[in-house]
C-alpha cells in the first residue's frame, strides 16, 4: 500500500459533494495488490493469489500475458476498494445513479467543472 501518491490510482469516487481525499492508494503489482489484500481481505488475498498464479502459469507457456494483465486490473481495483470503501454519501450516489435519477451532472468531468465555477 502507498500512503497518499499523487502517480498512483486516481480516486474512483469523483461524485462525492465533498472533496474526496484518499489516505491508501495501491500500487499496479502482484506482491502490492496481494499485501494489501492480506491486511484488508485475506478471503480475497488467496482469491486473488489462486487467479494470478493460474494465469502466470498460463503465460509461462504460451507468451502471452494477457489474461494477467487482466487479472491484474481487476484484482487492483478491488484491492483499491477494499482498502478505501465508499462513504454512506458514495454509495447514495451510485444508487441514484443505478436507479437512473438525475444528479445534476452527466460525467465525472462535467461534475469537476461545476464545482470550480
Amino acid at each position: 500500500m502507498v500512503e497518499d501518491r499523487a502517480d498512483a490510482v486516481e480516486c474512483a469516487h469523483c461524485c462525492e459533494t465533498e472533496q474526496v481525499t484518499v489516505s491508501a492508494r495501491v500500487e499496479r503489482s502482484g506482491q502490492a495488490i496481494l499485501t494489501v489484500l492480506r491486511e484488508v481481505a485475506p478471503a480475497d488475498a488467496e482469491t486473488f493469489a489462486a487467479e494470478y498464479r493460474a494465469a502466470l502459469q498460463q503465460a509461462a507457456t504460451s507468451f502471452d500475458l494477457t489474461e494477467s494483465e487482466l487479472v491484474l486490473d481487476r484484482w487492483w481495483g478491488i484491492a483499491y476498494l477494499r482498502s478505501n470503501p465508499p462513504t454512506d454519501e458514495e454509495r447514495e450516489l451510485v444508487r441514484r445513479l443505478r436507479a437512473g435519477e438525475d444528479v445534476g451532472w452527466s460525467s465525472p468531468e462535467e461534475y469537476r467543472a461545476a464545482r470550480q465555477a
